[in-house]
């Protein structure tokens, strides 16, 4: 079965918006957040819902393909575009970072993103991709169950039916002369209560069932 298209994606999210940080793991947020870091320079987080990821870089462009979620970002943000990661309007060699939290299996052309993302980019620019390990997609299974007996903090039911493997996104970052600097994952038990575990069996072979990877490569 392959995921919805992306009009579908963009009317789930309008449809979520108001409610989106409500229904978001505060746990998780944090850890995309400490994990994506940027340096000095100009940033665009592309997929940014309502901005949470950049919210410490006030001048980050943010843009996202709902216009809900944007207009629910442009409460606290400034610089917001509503616009199809797949088409981005932005110049070249425009940005020192790009920040891509959680959006790129929802793409029906990830490689058109990524080569968007290479031009856009300054020389040295640097993209960072957080994503669902797909070996763990039976959390998100389970989180489906919490949420018919009614547990919220249990995100939303996206319509995602397949996430996208890390040689995937190794494949299309190296297709667009990417040079990839780190890949590592972090969090077993998306509970801040377990923080200080999670950081000790992310430096074990347990990481393979860690719920999240963080990319980093540099144009």
């Amino acid at each position: 079965m392959d995921n919805p298209s992306n009009l579908e994606f963009q009317k789930k999210f309008d449809s979520i918006a108001k409610q989106y940080n409500n229904v978001s793991n505060r746990y998780t947020v944090k850890k995309r957040i400490d994990e994506l870091q940027c340096k000095n320079g100009l940033i665009l987080e592309v997929g940014a819902a309502v901005g949470s990821i950049t919210k410490k870089y006030p001048s980050a462009i943010c843009t996202d393909i709902s216009f809900q979620m944007c207009k629910q970002a442009k409460m606290d943000r400034k610089n917001v575009i509503c616009c199809d990661a797949q088409m981005l309007p932005l110049k070249q060699n425009k940005f020192d970072t790009i920040i891509s939290a959680e959006m790129i299996y929802y793409l029906e052309n990830p490689e058109k993103f990524m080569k968007d993302a290479y031009q856009i980019l300054k020389i040295n620019g640097e993209i960072l991709i957080s994503m669902t390990n797909e070996k763990m997609n039976i959390v998100d299974k389970i989180r489906t169950k919490l949420r018919k007996l009614g547990l919220n903090k249990m995100y939303f039911d996206d319509g995602l039916v397949k996430f996208m493997k890390i040689s995937t996104l190794e494949n299309l970052l190296e297709e667009q002369n990417f040079e990839i600097l780190s890949i590592e994952k972090k969090v077993l038990i998306p509970i801040n209560f377990f923080d200080k575990i999670n950081k000790i069996l992310e430096k074990t072979l347990l990481n393979r069932f860690c719920i999240f990877i963080f990319v980093k490569a540099k144009k």
